[in-house]
């Protein structure tokens, strides 16, 4: 049974971790976008890129393991972390079925521990674990061990600038289950209940997000388990910016943090090329982002009764023929139908069946 946590609402950023990367690891060749054919949870050789499996080494508990996505590299100072999420790299936070929490310098490994057996082999650590965002509230990746370019798999080099997520925005990401896949940005400034395990197979609790991103995942053929951690970048060919990183979702939506978040929330840029990216797809009129602003608005005025809706898991704002705020439930009801209203202050109000949201590690039973 899902229980919720008490204490404040966590935002966007709330789900990030840093490894530490150091040495002079050579650049590996960068791939450019789109392709296909490459295994995103093999053991790469080393340097590796990231897009690629991986997570807490010791990640083991219950007689099951878990991993998800060793997602980007970032900056800060003269050092370099990976970035991924706290479910993936610190996601054992009570002693529970191994007598161990996730803790400063815990080994983090490519390929992921689901993707060798369950085992915990110091051949495949690639960096340690630094800083992260804990649920209830630097200094070195092992050197040679990642590309200091910081190229994804089947994306290649991104640019160091990020960039606002849009709604209509085409995306990418490559990740460890379903490597490169693309699709676009449903909803902006979603609050939402997301499920969590309290460490591989373990108890559960379920933790509210605002601010937060949604993708349309039809089928979950965009994100699934074992994504959890991948960049979501925009859909271009070369340099593409960084637009969120991606951590949860259901066989209809994913969700993201807005890359900007997550960058302020640690104090790091994106490792990347100074080059511009190539031109994104006009995403909305100048009109239809003035109705996105004032739904916002209507939203963010109305979002404690928005969620006295029956079912209601979140809401947020999305286009239809024109902006709407939309609330978000795990499924459509009677009593969901009767209780919504048709529009707020003049901005419709659409019910949006999403099904159960949860974080996207994979947990795999040791054999």
């Amino acid at each position: 049974m899902i229980r919720r946590h008490s204490g404040s609402v966590l935002l966007s950023a709330a789900i990030c971790v840093l490894l530490g990367v150091s040495g002079s690891a050579q650049k590996a060749t960068a791939r450019p976008g789109g392709g296909g054919g490459v295994n995103h949870k093999a053991e790469q050789a080393r340097p590796i890129q990231l897009g690629t499996s991986g997570g807490n080494a010791l990640d083991l508990a219950n007689g099951y393991c878990c991993s998800g996505t060793l997602g980007a590299l970032v900056t800060k100072g003269d050092k370099q972390y990976i970035l991924s999420n706290t479910h993936v790299f610190a996601g054992d936070s009570v002693p529970g079925g191994n007598g161990y929490t996730a803790a400063l310098n815990d080994p983090i490994n490519q390929a992921g521990l689901i993707d060798n057996n369950c085992v915990n082999d110091a051949q495949k650590h690639v960096a340690n674990l630094k800083e992260w965002a804990r649920f209830n509230s630097s200094d070195n990746v092992i050197a040679d061990k990642v590309d200091t370019g910081g190229a994804i798999l089947e994306i290649g080099t991104i640019s160091s600038t990020p960039l606002a997520a849009a709604v209509n925005l085409p995306v990418k990401k490559s990740g460890r289950t379903t490597g490169l896949t693309r699709s676009r940005v449903s909803s902006l400034n979603a609050t939402i209940g997301v499920g969590y395990s309290n460490e591989c197979a373990g108890g559960s609790f379920t933790k509210t997000f605002t601010g937060q991103v949604l993708i349309s995942n039809k089928g979950s053929r965009f994100l699934n388990s074992g994504d959890s951690g991948s960049l979501m970048v925009e859909d271009v060919a070369t340099n593409p910016r960084a637009v969120g990183l991606l951590y949860a979702g259901s066989s209809s939506i994913a969700v993201a943090n807005p890359i900007g978040h997550v960058l302020s929330k640690f104090g790091v840029t994106m490792v990347g090329t100074a080059s511009a990216a190539g031109a994104t797809q006009e995403t909305s009129t100048a009109a239809q982002a003035r109705g996105l602003a004032r739904a916002m608005e209507v939203q963010e005025r109305h979002g404690r009764d928005l969620l006295d809706v029956p079912g209601a898991i979140g809401h947020a704002v999305g286009m239809g023929n024109s902006p709407v705020i939309q609330i978000l439930v795990e499924q459509i009801t009677p009593g969901a139908q009767a209780r919504a209203p048709r529009d707020l202050e003049g901005v419709p109000v659409v019910l949006e069946e999403v099904g159960q949201v949860r974080a996207m590690p994979r947990c795999s039973k040791k054999k």
